[in-house]
């Protein structure tokens, strides 16, 4: 008995090869036999009698468990890459990416080699698309295929997981830039601006003497750091200590808000309570910087019946990039007695 390939039997029956593997998967072709990969159809053997209805809709029945047309023509139709990109709308280079990764697997035309996509590439990329709405990346939803069904539960699951601490990253992002605007919107209004304020009560994670170098970032700043979440400024502190010539020691501490997690006496804290609260902003290569803010604090604490208990608290609060130097504004706590 002579023997066609799928590929042959379908150019003789016109339709895909595709259509012709669901005939003999589905044992209506009598006498097909299957070796390795490739199904072999008796020459002799008849087209199946397509039994679906003839009309302009869809039919819900299945085909390698998708859904196809009711009209064959369909199936066999062919798209070409400027088909599928208008149709479905992908780019020429999402489709490439889509073939690199291995999700989809378009034929090539045997004479321009040009990419021919069928109806059940088309099926495929809108499944793509699905998962990619809910959050899957291409990475992610190459690794998926072959996983048995149980297990997307758990892989949903986990992707949940992960969109609710993204969620809370951004929360916590939208929060700082709240800040940021904020303190642009004041600094903008009041410079300097003096006031006597409440300071929070922070502890000191870590110290950073004021020759230490770059090398030492590493163990005393960055290992107390999420450096995925959380910016080096932030998080520092420089502590200087004065009297009314000037200031005598500087130093960078890392420091944390404290939020109750114990007793503050266990811990190393700023010195807190009541302090001159200033902001002020200053060119980050200004080398006066110090003396300017002495000054200024001086003159306010005379005129006002204050005095310093000797130390002063400098935190970076916001950024302003220039195009030869960077503008800095700085929030002072300087405690009072």
């Amino acid at each position: 008995m002579d023997y066609l390939t799928a590929n042959e039997t379908a150019l003789k029956w016109h339709i895909s090869s595709r259509m012709v593997a669901y005939y003999c998967k589905a044992g209506r072709i009598d006498g097909a036999v299957k070796k390795g990969k490739t199904w072999f159809i008796p020459a002799d053997a008849e087209k199946p009698v397509d039994g679906r209805n003839r009309g302009n809709g869809f039919k819900c029945e299945e085909t390698y468990g998708i859904p196809y047309a009711e009209n064959e023509r369909v199936l066999d139709s062919i798209y070409h890459t400027s088909d599928i990109a208008n149709s479905l709308g992908l780019t020429r280079e999402t489709l490439r990416y889509y073939e690199e990764m291995g999700l989809i697997t378009p034929k090539r035309n045997g004479d321009s080699k040009y990419r021919e996509f069928d109806l059940y590439d088309m099926t495929r990329l809108m499944a793509i698309d699905f998962l990619k709405k809910r959050g899957f990346t291409t990475a992610e939803i190459s690794a998926l295929q072959g996983t048995a069904a149980e297990d997307y539960a758990k892989i949903t699951q986990e992707k949940i997981s992960a969109i609710h601490e993204k969620i809370h990253d951004l929360t916590e992002m939208t929060k700082r830039l709240e800040h940021m605007r904020e303190f642009c919107e004041y600094t903008a209004q009041y410079q300097p601006a003096f006031s006597i304020e409440e300071l929070p009560v922070y502890y000191v994670v870590n110290t950073l003497g004021t020759g230490a170098s770059l090398n030492e970032y590493r163990d005393k700043v960055l290992a107390y750091l999420n450096v995925e979440k959380e910016d080096i400024l932030s998080n520092m502190v420089r502590v200087v200590t004065f009297d009314e010539n000037g200031y005598i020691t500087s130093g960078m501490y890392i420091v944390k808000p404290f939020h109750g997690e114990g007793s503050p006496e266990q811990k190393t804290v700023l010195e807190s309570g009541k302090s001159l609260h200033v902001l002020f902003t200053a060119d980050n290569r200004d080398q006066s910087i110090m003396e300017k803010m002495f000054r200024l604090c001086y003159e306010w604490a005379e005129q006002n019946g204050f005095s310093f208990r000797g130390m002063c608290y400098i935190f970076a609060r916001l950024v302003m990039l220039g195009e030869l130097t960077d503008q800095y504004c700085y929030e002072v706590w300087v405690p009072l007695k």
